[in-house]
């Protein structure tokens, strides 16, 4: 009997494209643009230098090419061992860039002399940058998509699992936070104007503006306005989140290149949602004034490029256009749930892969129009 023919369906996994853009221009173009994000931070932090002597900026392109160069050689080598895996070179040093931009580095001036730990120096940060990107490839990555459909995002799995740990610790000592030694302002309760110096109502030791110039701002310079931190330079936390502006210059022209086939309405209805939800918790505070809480959620670094880089991948984010919308506004509210009454500031990293999971769940509401309209 011939096994020249088989009844098998060979699927490929997302995305589906036809027409004029291709599966490779699509990674072509998310390539140069988070590059251009990418050499934007690198730039920014090569102003910085670590106690340990280590320049952010060089750590940074380091840590890109390990990041990339790893991505593109597991993907060569597992698309020669298995045959059900695809060889898909612009893919992979897409999710390398991505591991870096959503890695946290940068060394903020208020713990300067402090043991936080966090992996945040190198050559430290190479390992873990290395083992986040080698179990997201294989695990998150190829694995699942061997398996079938992806069901979270692989950037922010594997970080999630190899810094567990951390995130864990981070999780539990931060309902006392307020106590210790970062006396960091918490989210649930009025925030002060950002120039007091002393908490306004019972969310910290300083206010929460004070807490965001001395966190991401330049070490051993004049802090800026919060405004001009969290939309141009941001020293510390998220690579891909240095500067807002450049992120968002960079997502746009990519959604206006291929608008019809990059899932934009997620990032439109995250970014949305979270100021509708920032405006509201202010007021529900009582806060002291209406755009510190906003400024931070919307242009953390975990959230500006998580919304446009991570949250509209397309193998694990909804089809459908509703679909998309639900999962935008979703992401939203559990970010600023996890952010507020958790004080996990990178709360969207988790909430994207709560909603990853109810990406099949999402995918079966349907609004169906009357047959032949």
């Amino acid at each position: 009997m011939s096994n020249e023919t088989s009844n098998e369906l060979v699927v490929n996994p997302a995305p589906h494209i036809h027409g004029s853009m291709t599966k490779n221009r699509m990674m072509q173009y998310t390539f140069i643009a988070i590059l251009a994000v990418t050499l934007v931070s690198t730039i920014l932090w090569s102003q910085v230098t670590t106690p340990s002597g280590w320049n952010l900026g060089l750590t940074v392109a380091l840590g890109t090419l390990i990041a990339v160069g790893l991505a593109v050689v597991i993907d060569f080598l597992i698309g020669k061992v298995a045959s059900d895996s695809e060889v898909n070179t612009w893919s992979a040093a897409v999710f390398g860039l991505i591991v870096i931009n959503c890695f946290t580095l940068g060394f903020p001036e208020m713990v300067v002399g402090l043991e936080t730990g966090v992996p945040v120096e190198a050559p430290l940060a190479f390992f873990y940058i290395a083992l986040i990107t080698i179990i997201g490839m294989v695990v998150f990555k190829k694995v699942a998509g061997i398996a079938g459909r992806k069901l979270v995002n692989p950037a922010a799995a594997a970080k999630m699992l190899v810094l567990l740990p951390t995130t864990f610790t981070t999780l539990i000592t931060s309902w006392h936070l307020s106590t210790g030694m970062l006396m960091v302002p918490s989210l649930a309760g009025p925030i002060g104007n950002p120039a007091d110096l002393l908490p306004t109502g019972s969310n910290g030791g300083a206010s929460f503006g004070s807490y965001l110039q001395g966190c991401y701002g330049l070490p051993g310079a004049t802090p800026g306005s919060v405004e001009s931190i969290m939309l141009l330079s941001k020293y510390h936390g998220w690579v891909g989140g240095a500067s807002s502006l450049a992120v968002i210059i960079a997502g746009i022209a990519l959604f206006v290149i291929g608008r019809k086939y990059f899932k934009w309405k997620i990032t439109v209805s995250y970014l949305a949602a979270i100021a509708v939800m920032s405006l509201m918790f202010s007021v529900a505070f009582g806060d002291a004034d209406l755009t510190t809480r906003l400024l931070f959620e919307l242009f953390a670094g975990s959230s500006i490029f998580l919304a446009f880089f991570m949250a509209t991948d397309p193998a694990t984010t909804p089809y459908g256009c509703i679909g998309q919308i639900i999962f935008g506004v979703g992401l939203a509210v559990l970010t600023i749930l996890i952010q507020t009454f958790m004080g996990f500031f990178g709360g969207a990293l988790l909430a994207l892969l709560i909603m990853n999971l109810l990406v099949p769940v999402i995918d079966k509401i349907r609004i169906n129009k009357p047959f032949g309209r």
